[in-house]
């Protein structure tokens, strides 16, 4: 017992921060899903409020689409990069530094970089309106602040895409490489190659990263509340709106929402998992 102790003792300070950082946030949000006027226990009538409220449901279905469209567009783009970024050509190491360095801009300047970019104010309604291809700054197409998401999307995407393709890039460079070379021995094209031997090597690295990525994009707050439109509200700008509401009144449906929120998260996670893990046991990786 003792010797159990000791070896434990040096994780000791680990165990406290993580229960401080994790563990009791989320029982007080439980306990306050529970909760209802003055304190008191309300029982599952949070719950069943937010369940039967449509702007829980539509903002729900909302984040879920712009997270799994930029996850996915990220893999696609992902493995395009790592496969370029391969080969050897001049400028290799500039093309490298390029596709690593917006990994560093943190996401609430990369939504204000998109508002100066892509509004209908912005650097590139300009351009066009100086070149001709539109009459006014407002004929250009709505990339934010719209109700389709395709600003959030934007971002997410080219926030995420790199993080993606270097892991996937480090694969390809290791014994993907190898089997790619037999397989061109053997007298395999291209697009077999790809599909045989390349593919199925690193799809497990990005279904990792991937996975990452959806759940950064579903709990992200910075990005929509800057780019989001008041129609169409991510459930991370709807819990914070609730929570923030000056008479607290909407406090524990806000818990009630984030408990929700997590478990859905939770559940695509575990069946994103089991079928990339399925996918490669049939494959035999």
């Amino acid at each position: 017992m003792k010797r159990r102790f000791s070896l434990a003792a040096p994780f000791l300070p680990l165990i406290v921060l993580m229960g401080a950082a994790y563990v009791w946030p989320a029982v007080t949000v439980i306990q306050g899903s529970f909760s209802g006027d003055g304190g008191r226990f309300a029982g599952w009538r949070n719950y069943s409020d937010v369940l039967r409220s449509y702007y829980f449901w539509d903002s729900l279905l909302f984040t879920l689409k712009v997270s799994l469209i930029s996850t996915a567009v990220s893999m696609a783009l992902a493995i395009i990069l790592a496969l370029a970024l391969r080969e050897t050509f001049p400028g290799k190491k500039l093309a490298l530094f390029v596709s690593q360095y917006n990994l560093s801009i943190p996401r609430l300047a990369a939504a204000m970089i998109m508002v100066f970019l892509l509004s209908q104010t912005g650097f590139l309604s300009s351009l066009a309106h100086k070149a001709g291809l539109i009459e006014s700054v407002g004929d250009f197409p709505w990339l934010v602040y719209d109700s389709k998401g395709i600003g959030l999307m934007i971002v997410f995407i080219w926030k995420f895409f790199p993080y993606i393709g270097l892991s996937v890039l480090g694969l390809l460079q290791g014994a993907s490489l190898e089997y790619e070379q037999q397989a061109a021995t053997l007298g395999v094209g291209k697009f077999k190659r790809f599909v045989h031997v390349i593919l199925p090597s690193v799809i497990p690295s990005a279904a990792v990263s991937s996975i990452l990525v959806f759940a950064s994009s579903f709990g992200d707050y910075e990005v929509p509340a800057i780019l989001g439109s008041a129609r169409k509200r991510s459930v991370s700008v709807m819990m914070y709106l609730k929570y923030m509401d000056p008479d607290m009144k909407d406090q524990p449906e806000a818990f009630a929402m984030m408990v929700l929120t997590s478990l859905t998260l939770m559940a695509v996670i575990l069946t994103y998992r089991r079928l990339t893990a399925s996918g490669a046991r049939k494959r035999g990786l």
